[in-house]
């Protein structure tokens, strides 16, 4: 039998997927900007090994270099911006999880309460048996 709270149980756990998702969807984007970042240096000192041997070709290095020092800046901006919602994205996953396991230990006293409620019913119904049984046996002796 499904109870309320085996409904927000689900509710949160699904929550706590999605929250483990976002997680990991700003940790793969903070990789990815990390790399960009090597990437970009990796080709910008590319770019001057080739200037310094294109004499000719020296003189578009500096509008090269100032652009590759922007898209730098706007990467490491991004980090920023990725590890602060990284740290938010920790702390509201820390809040579904707790949320989650208060929900669960209530399911779970939920369960245990309906097992003690269905065992009562059992032992009643055995303490019926018992006392029938006796009641049989003392009329029989009578008879």
């Amino acid at each position: 039998m499904k109870t309320p709270i085996d409904s927000i149980v689900r509710v949160h756990s699904w929550k706590l997927d999605e929250a483990q998702q976002k997680l990991a969807d700003l940790e793969s984007l903070g990789i990815k900007l990390e790399q960009d970042i090597e990437k970009l240096d990796a080709e910008v000192a590319k770019e001057q090994e080739f200037a310094s041997q294109h004499p000719d070709m020296a003189q578009t290095y500096p509008a090269y270099a100032e652009a590759a020092r922007e898209r730098r800046k706007r990467l490491e901006t991004s980090i920023e911006e990725v590890i602060t919602l990284k740290a938010i994205a920790q702390q509201e996953l820390h809040e579904i999880y707790q949320d989650l396991k208060k929900y669960e230990e209530a399911q779970a006293n939920d369960i245990k309460r309906q097992q003690d409620v269905l065992k009562k019913k059992e032992q009643a119904a055995f303490d019926e048996m018992g006392i029938q049984q006796y009641r049989r046996r003392k009329a029989s002796e009578n008879n």
